[in-house]
């Protein structure tokens, strides 16, 4: 919420309507995270079924904002304005529907379009798998692909590629926490922690990182900011 109101402040930075937007989302998306991954609902239950489900529509609507950013900081259109506001806002709302209808149909087989997985146990589905797992790897490749070219090639500046590379990396780890050492997490600290919590603090030091990537090129002169101040 913080970062929220810390780019609110920043009026004449480009794109301040739009990362907003994404502060927002990712903001929505970790009560669903602390939902889905604990011990809170029962496993298999209904609600959870419904719950992972936003979840997942409200990951792929995130990352399609990421990159949305990405395009809005090429000003190919104008930021804050309807022109971007407006695609912005409809494709997030495809990503969410679409990921969502996906989802539930996958566990609760709504129809035969996409449902239900074979075996029906596994949940498995490529249409699912492509929006919340090669989706958000290929939006963050692409936005970053964008913001370096414009660092480098249009302000020709090189710090904030650090804030950059140091998100991206921090993404990466809180890949590897989820995916690969979440057993090893969870056994080194006796079940106190396990790789989904890990995770969950990475991405939001990825995200606050981005904060800075972002404040570092909008608005301010480099010699004025006293955040670079020599």
């Amino acid at each position: 919420m913080s970062l929220v109101v810390l780019a609110g402040r920043r009026k004449a930075a480009v794109g301040r309507t739009e990362i907003r937007a994404f502060f927002v989302l990712y903001l929505l998306t970790l009560p669903f995270q602390i939902l889905t991954t604990g011990s809170v609902l029962e496993q298999g239950s209904t609600p959870l079924v419904v719950l992972t489900a936003i979840h997942a529509a409200l990951v792929a609507t995130l990352f399609w904002t990421l990159l949305g950013n990405a395009i809005v900081a090429t000003q190919v259109v104008e930021d804050g304005t309807l022109s971007s506001l407006i695609p912005l806002s409809i494709v997030g709302v495809a990503f969410f529907v679409a990921t969502l209808y996906i989802s539930l149909d996958v566990a609760l087989t709504l129809s035969n379009t996409f449902g239900p997985s074979d075996p029906p146990e596994a949940l498995s589905s490529i249409p699912l798998f492509v929006l919340t797992s090669i989706w958000p790897g290929v939006a963050i490749l692409i936005y970053l692909g964008i913001m370096l070219y414009i660092v480098i090639g249009v302000l020709n500046e090189v710090r904030p590629i650090w804030f950059y590379i140091l998100s991206g990396i921090l993404f990466v780890l809180s890949q590897l926490a989820y995916f690969l050492l979440s057993k090893v997490i969870c056994k080194g600290s006796s079940s106190k922690v396990d790789g989904s919590f890990v995770a969950t603090l990475l991405e939001t030091a990825a995200v606050v990182v981005l904060y800075f990537a972002w404040r570092s090129i909008t608005e301010e002169d480099w010699d004025n900011d006293p955040f670079y101040a020599s």
